[in-house]
């Protein structure tokens, strides 16, 4: 099975940088471009954590964006357990990036793509690996 036809989540960092084109970060926005040909799960702790740091117009851009793949893309509005999250916090996650690990692990995903260099690097054994955009958009 290839990069292509497993379920990701993106990052909400990588989301911003994405949609903003941020210029120190030109792989997230190419990524974007290749929302077509991933299948991506959007955890209700990204949407909230995007919510909180894009204004109107970038919100409204996300969800204009995500529309238009509706077979691709799915967004999680559940709840993780709480010692799921306590978990992660435990091994030494922040209390988002937490969130955002048992989201993956809950939804059986098992790639996260995030521009955050210190998501996790010291911790082994996760359910789920850790990729930067431009990693994600060489293995396609």
């Amino acid at each position: 099975m290839t990069i292509a036809h497993e379920w990701v989540v993106l990052d909400t960092n990588t989301w911003i940088f994405g949609l903003r084109h941020q210029s120190e970060k030109p792989a997230c926005a190419d990524l974007l471009r290749f929302l077509p040909r991933l299948f991506v799960k959007i955890p209700r702790q990204v949407v909230l954590e995007l919510y909180a740091n894009l204004s109107d117009s970038e919100i409204q851009g996300f969800f204009h964006l995500i529309n238009r793949y509706p077979d691709r893309i799915e967004i999680g509005w559940d709840k993780v357990a709480l010692p799921l999250i306590r978990k992660y916090q435990q091994l030494g996650c922040k209390l988002g990036d937490a969130a955002v690990s048992a989201h993956l692990e809950t939804l059986g995903v098992e790639v996260l793509v995030s521009e955050n260099r210190d998501f996790l690097v010291e911790i082994t054994g996760l359910p789920f690996r850790v990729m930067r955009a431009e990693d994600l958009l060489r293995a396609l």
